[in-house]
């Protein structure tokens, strides 16, 4: 069961990317593919920054995290702007039946991990 959470946070994780999309289907074995591709121009000006200083600040290995605590940003602050995005498009998908009540809360689960995963990593430490 650790093994397919880990898969499960891995996948989810592997679908953040550079633009804000998101995706949800049910394929017809009752399994939510919900994939997320986040706008790093919105994140950007969340921070403070524009898209060139968030480049070069990533660039140097600065996680989002990182980069918000150097603007002063606290934490839970950068954590709740993740959350609302998420918690935005899932309500979409809930309100077009695709999202179920049963996918809806698996997939809110595991939220508060892979948010605090995604906002901590960067691939070029």
């Amino acid at each position: 069961m650790k093994n397919a959470n880990k898969v499960y946070v891995l996948l989810f994780i592997v679908v953040f990317s550079f633009s804000t999309t998101v995706y949800a289907e049910e394929h017809n074995e009752g399994i939510l593919v919900y994939h997320v591709k986040y706008d790093y121009e919105a994140i950007s000006k969340f921070l403070g920054m524009t898209v060139q200083e968030y480049d070069q600040e990533w660039g140097k290995g600065l996680s989002i995290a990182e980069m918000a605590e150097k603007k002063g940003i606290a934490r839970r602050d950068v954590e709740g702007y993740f959350y609302q995005f998420h918690y935005e498009e899932m309500q979409k998908w809930r309100k077009k039946g695709v999202m179920t009540e049963k996918h809806y809360f698996h997939l809110v689960y595991g939220l508060a991990d892979e948010i605090e995963e995604f906002i901590d990593r960067n691939p070029n430490r």
